[in-house]
């Protein structure tokens, strides 16, 4: 299969709102389950790894990351960073004959350019070799990835990003409408949102923005864009116009929203909740704390967990799974898995979860400790863990692109010049297409 090139540099959507989480440091112990291991010998060569992330986050981010605490764990090892950029991209790396070693972003983000070219290593006798307790994982995003891989493991998660919603407390106080929170059902999340959608001083408030990309990549009813085995367009199901007239009309009144994405063609967005502060409640992930802190100071803010939909019994969402990827080209394959270990291990996952990143693993020690030592005092962290996740379903080598065809079709539902299902058909029949497009370059 040749490589293609209709690739490009995405808004990382998940990935570049990683910037600010710090990892923790100081010594290794194994992820709880994990077999002991006498301390890796000093490799014989130097070691250098090449870390590269295609969401274009800058160098010192990285570090704040993963850089810094990486070289004071291995301070044998020469840990560099690539970012995604003009000159730097995949395909341009692979043919000046350079190397990345491993790549990391959101679950999807690495496995495009893995699976696009050719790059993929499976790491599961590596995994093995080196003592990764895959049982101590989240088990839907294990299964996850395997799925992604028929069975490979492409990838392992270093922390998760799950659905949430934020609150600004002076938007609620200003109209006197209670505050949300976690169990919150659908229809109690309709009420509250049109209670708190409405014009005051020549101000539009929004009660509830929904989020596109969230709402499609996270979806409770784990459906996937495209079929396992047809390869079709999914976007005709029922589950899928329940998403979409639930999260997005329901929660409207008085067409706010609907006359938004008209004037605009975009849904009121992050600034409207920390900066002109119209938004009362947001849609987003759970690491919004630690990628934007400085903005989220500006407001009276918290936050409750994503609500449900009664057939679901508690299913909140799926999560988003951060994820380490060792390519076929990199050069030492078993000091890449050591410093994905220890990016698993329980010290560091614990030291992270404190900090208010998601833990991959289910010990409940790390889940208590979450958002212990945050600025952010006070918050319903707890939250986080309130729902049970989704299983994550089928992910293609398309996946980024169809995501941006049913993005731009829940916007045209809000906007209402079409009814619903006429834009889900003529959707479902674009992304058809549109698949057969990409399937063809790759066969050239």
């Amino acid at each position: 299969m040749k490589k293609v090139t209709y690739w490009t540099l995405l808004p990382a959507l998940f990935g570049s709102l990683l910037a600010g989480c710090a990892n923790g440091g100081g010594g290794a112990e194994p992820a709880p389950g994990a077999k002991p291991e006498e301390t890796p010998k000093k490799p014989a060569e130097p070691v250098e790894l090449i870390f590269y992330s295609n969401s274009g986050e800058a160098e010192e981010s990285f570090n704040g990351k993963f850089g810094d605490t990486l070289r004071a764990k291995f301070p044998e090892y020469t840990i560099k960073y690539t970012r995604a950029e003009k000159g730097a991209m995949i395909p341009e790396i692979i043919a000046a004959g350079d190397r990345v070693d491993i790549i990391y972003n959101v679950f999807d983000y690495v496995l495009e350019p893995l699976l696009n070219y050719g790059i993929q290593y499976d790491m599961t006798e590596l995994a093995k070799k080196h003592g990764v307790a895959l049982a101590a994982f989240e088990p839907s995003v294990i299964d996850g990835i395997r799925r992604a891989g028929n069975g490979k493991l492409y990838m392992l998660p270093t922390s998760l990003q799950v659905p949430m919603v934020f609150y600004n407390k002076e938007i609620f106080d200003k109209f006197g409408v209670p505050y949300p929170k976690d169990g919150m059902t659908w229809d109690e999340m309709k009420a509250m949102s049109q209670k708190l959608t409405r014009k005051d001083g020549g101000v539009q408030y929004f009660g509830f923005v929904g989020s596109q990309s969230f709402s499609l990549k996270l979806n409770p009813f784990s459906e996937p864009y495209l079929d396992e085995k047809t390869g079709k367009s999914t976007f005709e199901r029922e589950t899928w116009k329940k998403m979409i007239q639930t999260v997005f009309l329901d929660t409207d009144s008085e067409n706010a929203l609907k006359s938004q994405v008209q004037a605009k063609n975009a849904l009121p967005n992050r600034i409207g909740f920390t900066n002109t502060k119209d938004v009362a409640m947001l849609h987003f992930h759970s690491e919004f704390p630690i990628a934007v802190p400085k903005e989220l100071e500006k407001i009276n803010w918290d936050m409750v967990a994503f609500p449900t939909f009664k057939e679901l019994n508690g299913v909140g969402g799926q999560a988003a799974a951060v994820s380490m990827s060792i390519t076929s080209m990199a050069k030492n394959k078993d000091a890449a898995m050591e410093v994905i270990k220890y990016l698993t291990s329980l010290e560091v996952q614990t030291a992270n979860s404190k900090k208010g990143v998601m833990s991959v693993l289910k010990e409940e020690s790390v889940k208590a400790a979450f958002g212990q030592e945050s600025q952010f005092k006070g918050k319903n962290w707890k939250g986080v863990y309130f729902n049970k996740l989704a299983p994550i379903p089928y992910r293609s080598v398309y996946e980024l692109e169809v995501e941006r065809i049913y993005s731009a079709a829940i916007a045209d539902v809000i906007k209402g010049q079409k009814d619903i299902n006429t834009v889900m058909r003529e959707t479902a029949a674009l992304t058809d297409k549109k698949v057969a497009e990409l399937q063809s370059a790759m066969k050239k």
